[in-house]
């Protein structure tokens, strides 16, 4: 590790930090899917940044920001967000960085679904968010979020 302080960081304190970064992951591609957008609360620090895939150049500031940018997605878009590679990096006991990918599946959540579930929209996307993440009072938060698409269909 390069950093001084991830240096001092013991075994278990380092593990802990990146399982709980990379918890926030997961729980923000949950909290999505299911349209919970008020709990967004849980996964970004009060004074985070956030860059969406989707305008990657366009600042949004702060968790009341980010869960009025999201609150725009139609409710009848199905969504499901899937997190993998997660890579956390402890730098020290208040701040790490790290990346996951994203596959997103979509699909017209008004049409009638089958045992199998929605059919999904042609278009799918993989891409990759890029974060930054600071102990809170309230515990691990996402500091600063940037997303970037990598392929698609």
């Amino acid at each position: 590790m390069s950093s001084q302080a991830a240096v001092e960081l013991s075994e278990t304190e380092r593990r802990n930090i990146e399982a709980a970064c990379a918890a926030l992951c997961v729980d923000y591609c949950e909290l999505v899917d299911a349209k919970d957008y008020q709990r967004m609360r849980e996964v970004f620090a009060d004074d985070a940044q956030y860059y969406s895939p989707n305008a990657p150049n366009d600042l949004i500031r702060g968790a009341e920001g980010i869960i009025a940018y999201l609150s725009h997605i139609p409710a009848t878009l199905a969504t499901q967000h899937l997190a993998f590679n997660l890579r956390m990096h402890a730098e020290s006991a208040d701040t790490a960085s790290g990346s996951c990918k994203i596959l997103l599946f979509t699909a017209d959540g008004s049409a009638p679904g089958t045992p199998d579930g929605h059919k999904a929209a042609e278009k799918q996307r993989i891409g990759v968010y890029h974060d930054r993440y600071v102990r809170t009072a309230e515990g691990w938060r996402i500091a600063e979020r940037r997303g970037k698409g990598l392929l698609h269909t």
